[in-house]
């Protein structure tokens, strides 16, 4: 179901929808839904969580979600105490921390530190990935909650980008 409702996203090639199951168990209950947005398109996460929500599993279902991992590319700033990536050409933007609790059992921390010494050695343009806040959960109760106004991302890694790459 959450591979039917992110392949109805207008941003999201449906052939780029894969579904891996990690083989933890005997059930088909345990897997990773990798998907990658159009060249050119951005993945919404308000229509992410609207589109799965227009599915069944907005009601009972005793599946769910134990992370949702992103990649994106923009610039990095401080704005008081946080530390903020805005994503390049959109006014998205996701708040940068070093944990979350919506992520798998190995994630490993560290590399916001590493990055916040990058942005204070004048590092600006970067792509991230990590895992966003408030996707993990049985999916009622998950999509119960609307998608959060500043998204936490936790840093898991990151690159420079040259400016002419963008």
């Amino acid at each position: 179901m959450a591979c039917d409702a992110t392949a109805r996203l207008y941003d999201v090639d449906e052939d780029s929808v894969v579904f891996k199951r990690l083989d933890k168990t005997a059930k088909y209950d345990q897997g990773t839904v990798t998907f990658r947005a159009r060249k050119g398109a951005l993945i919404d996460l308000d229509k992410l969580h609207e589109s799965i929500w227009a599915t069944r599993l907005s009601g009972g279902t005793r599946s769910g979600v134990i992370c949702l991992e992103v990649s994106a590319e923009g610039t990095v700033f401080q704005s008081g105490d946080k530390t903020i990536l805005k994503i390049d050409g959109t006014d998205q933007y996701f708040v940068l921390v070093s944990d979350v609790r919506a992520k798998p059992e190995d994630a490993k921390a560290g590399a916001f530190k590493a990055l916040l010494q990058a942005v204070a050695g004048g590092q600006e343009n970067v792509s991230i990935t990590g895992f966003v806040d408030g996707w993990v959960g049985r999916w009622p109760g998950v999509l119960a909650r609307p998608a959060a106004r500043q998204p936490r991302l936790m840093v898991t890694r990151f690159q420079a980008v040259k400016q002419e790459e963008k």
